[in-house]
């Protein structure tokens, strides 16, 4: 009579010999490169350039940069993304992202009716208006940094 092996060393051997051509396999499917690397380092880019965005506004909000004469805060637009778009080199991105900003406009007229505002203490003119806020950065060694700001 011929019984099947049951013990635990026929248990191993087949588990051997399924697993042999699987093990060979893996490292041809490590060394092949899909674009996965290459789409890996542009979300990581996106999410890099993203950040330092949010740090425009935040700085712009706080009063430790002025993009524009009056400007006194940025606020995203939720409706609108960041736009990113990268040089063919991947070393230089731009960005674009609509924002609500904020002015006030002192009045330096000599009006009468300007005056009486100055003297009530009510001497500016607050505003909002939507605007673009257009940014290009540079990827160095040390990361991206910002080349130039401004609002469109």
């Amino acid at each position: 009579m011929d019984k099947a092996a049951t013990d635990r060393r026929s248990f191993l051997k087949t588990g051997a010999i399924v697993a042999a051509p699987l093990a060979m396999a893996a490292p041809a499917a490590a060394l092949a490169d899909d674009g996965s690397r290459a789409r890996l380092a542009r979300l990581e880019d996106e999410r890099a350039l993203a950040a330092l965005h949010r740090d425009v506004v935040r700085q712009v909000n706080t009063g430790d940069r002025q993009l524009a004469a009056g400007l006194t805060g940025l606020a995203a637009d939720p409706a609108h993304e960041l736009h990113i778009a990268f040089a063919d080199d991947g070393r230089r991105a731009s960005c674009r992202r609509t924002c609500m900003a904020s002015f006030r406009t002192e009045f330096t007229g000599t009006s009468t009716l300007e005056q009486m505002h100055r003297l009530q203490g009510q001497g500016q003119h607050e505003h909002e208006e939507a605007r673009v806020l257009v940014g290009e950065y540079r990827k160095g060694k040390d990361g991206w940094t910002i080349e130039s700001l401004g609002l469109a």
